[in-house]
């Protein structure tokens, strides 16, 4: 049953005065509570930075801080950090998770926010544990998404389980297509670091789904890491790679998952090479589990102010 916006409001009033004093102390600090200098409009955002209807965030950046629950206090986290993120500037959000409430009740508290669903990582099965894209397509449609994927490919062993993987996405992407939608497939890096003869992992997947069918968003992060380079694959496989996971490598701190603008990954370049085929560039930044210093909230604060203020 669907609760109503005076319960919910009420509930969540309740519940986040509550964890304000016991949950994630010190997580969130008073710098990140404030409108990011983008979102504020300062003359210092200059040159060729990147409109916010173009820039969104993948919501993996805060799944320590939100949870993996569907109760009514990781719904009041979850709903917590939407309306930050709106605070912001942000204008898009990319979901892993629901949190246990319905497609008509997440897009509710979307537009509550004046967010929108810019894509989505939900599990998309694999050719022997199919999922129920039929579900997952009618769920997209309410929440307003387009672009969806898996968060990750599975990691698998032989050239022939790729081949396979690869047809059953051209098959998912198929039905998606022809709903209005669109498959993506997401990277980490072991797609780069499974190499068969001269081609990788990505290869194969790339060569055996159809363009109509399947695009692809790129991680910065996970492809650098494996030693691809990002620019070359954008020259190589062109608009195929249609969106961005931004995130940062820090090779100081062991190459690192770093804040979006602090590392050594050339974003610049990279979006030059793309041209105008990129439809959406997703700032992320994976959480550090059991790191009290890190702080979601300035992740996602200095994520949009470099995209959105900085001249490239």
């Amino acid at each position: 049953m669907k609760t109503s916006g005076s319960l919910r409001h009420t509930l969540r009033a309740v519940l986040l005065a509550a964890l304000s004093t016991v949950l994630f102390v010190g997580l969130v600090g008073t710098a990140s509570a404030a409108p990011s200098t983008a979102a504020r409009g300062s003359s210092d955002c200059v040159g060729n930075s990147l409109p916010a209807s173009k820039v969104s965030i993948q919501l993996w950046t805060f799944a320590e801080y939100v949870g993996f629950g569907t109760d009514a206090a990781t719904q009041a986290r979850h709903e917590e950090v939407l309306r930050r993120l709106s605070e912001m500037g942000y204008r898009n959000v990319e979901p892993f998770t629901l949190s246990g409430w319905t497609a008509e009740q997440y897009a509710d508290v979307l537009k509550e926010y004046g967010l929108k669903a810019s894509g989505r990582h939900v599990d998309v099965g694999t050719p022997t544990s199919p999922a129920d894209i039929a579900q997952i397509l009618q769920d997209n449609r309410v929440l307003g998404v387009k672009y969806f994927s898996s968060g990750a490919t599975p990691k698998l062993e032989t050239e022939a389980e790729w081949t396979a993987y690869a047809q059953y996405l051209n098959g998912v992407g198929e039905q998606a297509r022809k709903a209005g939608q669109t498959l993506m497939v997401h990277n980490h890096d072991w797609e780069f670091t499974t190499v068969f003869g001269d081609r990788t992992a990505y290869d194969v997947l790339m060569q055996n789904t159809d363009p109509r069918n399947v695009v692809y968003q790129l991680d910065l992060y996970w492809a650098t890491f494996a030693g691809a380079d990002p620019v070359a694959l954008i020259e190589q496989y062109g608009n195929r790679i249609q969106l961005f996971h931004v995130k940062d490598l820090n090779p100081e701190l062991g190459d690192r998952i770093e804040i979006v603008g602090r590392g050594s990954i050339d974003f610049p370049s990279i979006f030059a090479a793309a041209g105008g085929s990129t439809k959406y560039y997703v700032v992320e930044h994976d959480p550090r589990f059991g790191d009290a210093t890190f702080d979601p909230f300035q992740a996602a604060q200095e994520g949009f102010a470099y995209l959105t203020c900085k001249a490239f």
